[in-house]
């Protein structure tokens, strides 16, 4: 049976005892990273659907700054330290995403955004476009918000890490 997009981001989710488990592991493990770097930060963790969100918040800006990074990499990086650190932990698989004072989901509205403008223009020329390589997770995004607009489709092309999606007429 072939799964929706979401399902092959994020597959079946924890029970929920777990995955509070899984939050505090990992708000634990930020804040003693945060110390550890020296950033005057909060950990906020949440979660919803079985996943682990924790939002990184209240630090000075430049420390904000540091700890997004260029284009997200270090984000992307303690994200990954976390996922990896506290899964072996807690000998368990976890599904997180960690953000800085709500960086990720600017972010995603942009790209959404812009999934959207592109997906309008390409419905009046009539001519495909291309975006640049992403991730799974935006391409979901892009994929989505093509779907709002009538007379479009959109298509993922190409290998990871390389992958990319296509916009064209439907």
């Amino acid at each position: 049976m072939e799964r929706e997009p979401s399902e092959r981001i994020w597959p079946e989710a924890a029970d929920d005892e777990d995955v509070e488990e899984q939050a505090d592991a990992v708000a634990d493990f930020i804040e003693e990273l945060l110390d550890r770097m020296g950033v005057d930060a909060i950990a906020e963790p949440t979660t919803h659907a079985g996943h682990v969100y924790v939002d990184i918040v209240d630090g000075p800006e430049d420390d904000m700054a540091l700890l997004i990074g260029r284009n997200g990499q270090t984000l992307d990086a303690i994200q990954e330290l976390a996922r990896t650190a506290v899964g072996r932990r807690l000998d368990q698989r976890i599904r997180v995403l960690i953000d800085v004072e709500d960086y990720r989901k600017r972010q995603d509205d942009r790209l959404m955004e812009r999934a959207r403008a592109l997906a309008e223009r390409v419905a009046d020329s009539g001519q495909e476009e291309r975006l640049d390589p992403m991730n799974a997770y935006e391409r979901k995004l892009v994929h989505d918000a093509v779907g709002e607009v009538d007379g479009v489709e959109s298509v993922s092309e190409g290998t990871d890490p390389d992958r990319f999606v296509v916009v064209r007429p439907a």
